[in-house]
């Protein structure tokens, strides 16, 4: 049984009310239990016999039917286990607080809590970013793409980045590695942020979303109208009706002058041209 079929059979169980809205979850067990409860509508009527009968189900299932329907929120895979007998009953994903993290180069080191570490070229540290502590480094570089952040060290070798031992953290997406994960672990703590982003309209909205905002890591504003004269003007183009009234609005000193390049240029330059 899913997870959203079973906390809306707890919820049945535990009301007070002589009905309960359907849901799609709920109408899919009625069409296989015919016998349960009666439908009118966009509801459905329960007998005290039809609740006791959902009790059975439940209990068959190996979840106590006094159980709060919310008592998986937040909790790890591991952690439900102990409220039933489906650890993906939690609504936590395994890799939700994750982070990808690394130094800045080969000869940096990464501090998480446990010591300097060295990392080889295009390797990093996937961590969950609950149980890291990061004082020793003095500013966290954030990078758009992935590509990016694995060949950061070629990057480094190319732009002038901040920091005394700034730590590289990939700015994530929708998969394991969440970039809203991201931004609540930035929120957590005090450093201040830099970005390196694509040379786009969407990478500067990127980089004006980021909290503490001190640094973005650009060429030289010569060098940079140089390479966008062989930028990508259909990126440009296509990104610009979504983020030119935020740019345009932006009173951030950082992205001002970059902004005002890239919309004179209107094309567009992705990061990976400092790691290729």
């Amino acid at each position: 049984m899913d997870a959203r079929t079973i906390r809306k059979l707890l919820q049945c169980v535990q009301t007070t009310e002589e009905r309960v809205a359907m849901t799609h979850a709920l109408d899919v067990f009625c069409a296989e239990h015919r016998t349960i409860g009666r439908r009118k509508g966009n509801w459905l009527y329960l007998l005290p016999s039809d609740r006791d009968t959902l009790r059975q189900i439940l209990a068959a299932e190996g979840i106590d039917p006094t159980t709060s329907p919310d008592a998986w929120e937040g909790k790890t895979r591991a952690q439900a286990l102990a409220l039933g007998n489906d650890e993906k009953l939690a609504h936590d994903p395994v890799k939700r607080r994750r982070l990808a993290v690394k130094a800045l180069a080969p000869s940096a080191t990464v501090d998480i809590g446990s010591g300097p570490l060295h990392l080889p070229a295009f390797c990093h540290l996937d961590v969950d970013y609950n149980e890291i502590h990061v004082g020793t480094h003095d500013v966290i570089i954030v990078v758009e793409n992935w590509e990016c952040f694995d060949r950061i060290h070629m990057a480094a070798r190319r732009l002038q980045f901040p920091g005394v031992s700034p730590l590289v953290v990939w700015r994530g997406d929708t998969s394991a590695t969440r970039a809203d994960a991201m931004l609540a672990w930035l929120s957590s703590i005090q450093q201040p942020v830099a970005a390196f982003v694509d040379y786009d309209p969407a990478g500067l909205v990127i980089a004006g979303s980021l909290p503490r905002l001190t640094h973005l890591v650009v060429p030289e504003l010569d060098e940079l109208a140089r390479l966008l004269e062989k930028g990508l003007s259909e990126r440009f183009r296509t990104q610009l009706p979504g983020c030119q009234r935020i740019l345009d609005e932006s009173t951030d000193r950082h992205i001002g002058p970059v902004w005002k390049l890239i919309r004179a240029k209107g094309k567009a330059l992705p990061q990976e041209h400092f790691v290729s």
